[in-house]
C-alpha cells in the first residue's frame, strides 16, 4: 500500500497511512467491490481516516479508472450531473447528459466514488443508482460519509439493496494507538506507551484528525526549536495541548496545562 502523506488533514509533513485494521479490512473490501462491480458504503465518524483510506487504497487499486466526487450539501442534480460529465469529458451541450454518461461509463470498469454522501440530496441518490443498473459494463460505487450515511441510504430502499457491504470506520482501540502511532509520524517514533496512552485519553480518543491537530503542534513548536523531531518531551506536548480547545481536553482534575 502507498503510504504517502498526501490527502492527511493539514497536509502534515511526514505523515503515514498506518496499516490498522480497519484500513486493511477497507483495502480488501474496496478490491472485492471493484472485482465484482459493487457498490459499497464505508461509513463512520468524522476524523477517523474514511476519506484518506479509499483515496489510498484506490491509487493502488484502480488509480486509472477512479473519479472521485465531493459535492456541497444538498448539491442541485444538475450540478452532480455536469461534474461527473465533465470527469468523464464529455462536452456539456443542450442533449441529455444522463444517457452519454452511461454509454461513458461502460468503456471502461470505472469507480465512482461519492465523498460525504450524507449531503447528498433524494433526487441525486435516484440519479446514481440507474447508473449502476446496467447491462453494460456497470461501473463501481463507493459512497463515503459520515456516521448518518448509513441511515441515509437506507431511507432509500431500491439503492440500499443494491449496496453489498457497509463497513464501519471506528476510532483507534488504545492497542492500535500503542502499536501504530510510532510509525504514523516520527515525532512518536521515540514515544513510549505511557505517553501515548496519555495524550490518546487527554485528547485523541483514536481519532486521527485530532492526532493530526496535535501532531502539527509539536512539530511546529520543535521545528521552531530547532530540534529533532522526535525530541518529545511531556513538556512539549503540554504546551501544544495548549492550543487546543480547552472543551475538548480530558484531563484529571488535579492535572492541568
Amino acid at each position: 500500500m502507498n503510504a504517502s502523506s498526501d490527502g492527511h488533514y493539514l497536509d502534515l509533513p511526514n505523515a503515514r497511512l498506518v496499516p490498522t485494521r480497519t484500513v486493511l479490512r477497507t483495502q480488501k473490501q474496496l478490491q472485492s467491490a471493484i472485482k465484482l462491480r459493487a457498490m459499497l458504503c464505508i461509513h463512520g465518524g468524522v476524523g477517523l481516516g474514511k476519506t484518506l483510506t479509499v483515496r489510498t487504497c484506490l491509487r493502488d487499486l484502480a488509480s486509472d479508472n477512479t473519479l472521485f466526487f465531493q459535492f456541497h450539501r444538498h448539491c442541485p442534480l444538475g450540478d452532480i450531473q455536469k461534474a461527473v460529465a465533465a470527469a468523464l469529458d464529455i462536452p456539456d451541450t443542450t442533449r441529455s447528459l444522463t444517457p452519454r454518461i452511461r454509454a461513458a461509463l461502460a468503456e471502461r470498469p470505472y469507480v465512482l466514488v461519492f465523498d460525504e454522501t450524507q449531503g447528498l440530496t433524494t433526487d441525486a441518490l435516484e440519479w446514481v443508482r440507474p447508473l449502476w443498473d446496467t447491462d453494460d459494463n456497470r461501473p463501481t460505487i463507493i459512497f463515503v460519509g459520515a456516521e448518518d450515511t448509513r441511515r441515509h441510504l437506507r431511507r432509500r430502499a431500491a439503492l440500499a439493496s443494491r449496496v453489498t457491504q457497509w463497513p464501519r470506520f471506528s476510532p483507534l482501540h488504545p492497542t492500535e494507538v500503542v502499536q501504530h502511532m510510532p510509525t504514523y509520524h516520527p515525532v512518536w517514533s521515540k514515544v513510549g506507551e505511557e505517553d501515548l496512552l496519555w495524550l490518546d485519553d487527554a485528547a485523541c480518543r483514536g481519532n486521527f484528525r485530532d492526532w493530526a491537530k496535535l501532531t502539527s503542534a509539536i512539530q511546529e513548536i520543535l521545528t521552531e526549536r530547532g530540534q529533532p523531531l522526535d525530541a518529545f518531551t511531556r513538556a512539549i506536548a503540554r504546551e501544544a495541548l495548549a492550543t487546543f480547545d480547552p472543551s475538548d481536553l480530558h484531563l484529571p482534575p488535579d492535572e492541568d496545562l
